[in-house]
């Protein structure tokens, strides 16, 4: 079985994917599509196949059985200036495709961090209403919205039957 964990970005896909995998390490696969993307994602007949994409709905979505999509929280400006001063501060911003000048507080990655979580928060409802047009439209039967984390974690237990 695999099972997609999306959204938009900077939402806790991965907190998500990472909680569930602790918490059943013989039961699951986990992939970072962040790292991962140019690969084919591996078959499992004896585990589930948990992947997170922020891309999932554009990546293939008809390969997973089941679609979380994660919701943003209430507090997601937060987050980004959280992230955004992470980047800042540890001088590597965005992991998954690192840009700027790799050295702690430099000023001169001031400008790229502004433009990445400026664009993050601008485009948001846009993706978030696109996203919810494909599932509506696509992947209705197969995708649980989830508010939260706790919810999230709950749904893949409940569903998958981890549990047993």
């Amino acid at each position: 079985m695999k099972i997609l964990i999306t959204g938009i970005g900077n939402i806790g896909k991965s907190t998500l994917r990472e909680k569930v995998a602790s918490s059943f390490p013989d039961k699951i696969i986990q992939i970072d599509m962040d790292y991962f993307e140019h690969e084919e994602i591996p078959r499992s007949s004896e585990k589930v196949i948990l992947v997170e994409d922020v891309h999932g709905l554009e990546r293939n979505p008809e390969q997973y059985d089941k679609i979380i999509y994660l919701m943003p929280p209430k507090n997601h400006i937060f987050l980004w200036i959280k992230r955004a001063w992470a980047w800042f501060s540890g001088g590597i911003v965005d992991l998954s495709a690192p840009k700027g000048i790799k050295r702690k507080y430099m000023p001169l990655n001031i400008p790229i961090i502004l433009k990445i979580v400026l664009r993050n928060l601008l485009y948001r409802k846009k993706w978030l209403l696109s996203d919810m047009e494909m599932i509506r439209t696509k992947f209705k039967d197969r995708t649980i919205i989830v508010n939260d984390l706790d919810m999230g974690f709950k749904e893949i237990m409940d569903v998958f039957n981890l549990n047993s």
